[in-house]
């Protein structure tokens, strides 16, 4: 099965403007044409229980965008999935750890050569495990099973993390695109 990531670094002049979503549509609007040769602004969209878009017309479209610091990704594939991209930030990371992986992990993580690395690194795993689900943050997630559907971890410059889950395993494709937005 083939995914492709459309992606960007948010230009100075929209850096910390809130565009971030603005800029995940236009990269989904361009993916959707190059690749499928569809306008966005004629595909209906709707939302799974937790809020999860996808196109009603375009069955077998999938996608899901994330945006953290200066990057934002956008994923399609021919099925359901979840892509997540973290910039690193200090946070009280033995708090976050608690309600994020089980118990017996915890340790491990906080001990690790590169604690900061292996925290994110199951941050942005478990954010696209549910992203992939279509739970969303209704799911507890230090019940995620580790061991179901496919999961791979992007290699991004220091500092940011990323990971995809999906179903099959995934070939991937990158797209750079440089957004402007007019």
């Amino acid at each position: 099965m083939n995914g492709i990531i459309y992606y960007t670094k948010i230009k100075d002049e929209y850096y910390n403007k809130n565009m971030e979503h603005m800029i995940g549509e236009k990269l989904l609007e361009i993916g959707l044409e190059k690749e499928f040769g569809r306008k966005l602004k004629y595909e209906p969209r709707s939302k799974g229980e937790h809020g999860k878009p996808f196109f009603t017309l375009l069955p077998r479209v999938h996608y899901n965008i994330s945006h953290s610091g200066r990057y934002v990704m956008c994923l399609f594939a021919g099925e359901e999935v979840g892509i997540d991209v973290q910039i690193h930030r200090k946070v009280n990371y033995e708090r976050v750890l608690e309600r994020m992986v089980p118990a017996d992990m915890v340790r491990e993580i906080l001990e690790a050569d590169d604690m900061e690395k292996a925290f994110f690194a199951q941050w942005v795993l478990r954010e696209a495990y549910i992203k992939w689900t279509g739970e969303g943050l209704s799911r507890d997630l230090r019940t995620i099973p580790m061991d179901k559907g496919n999961y791979m971890m992007l290699e991004m410059e220091p500092g940011y993390s990323g990971a995809i889950w999906s179903r099959d395993n995934l070939e991937l494709r990158f797209e750079y695109e440089d957004i402007i937005l007019k």
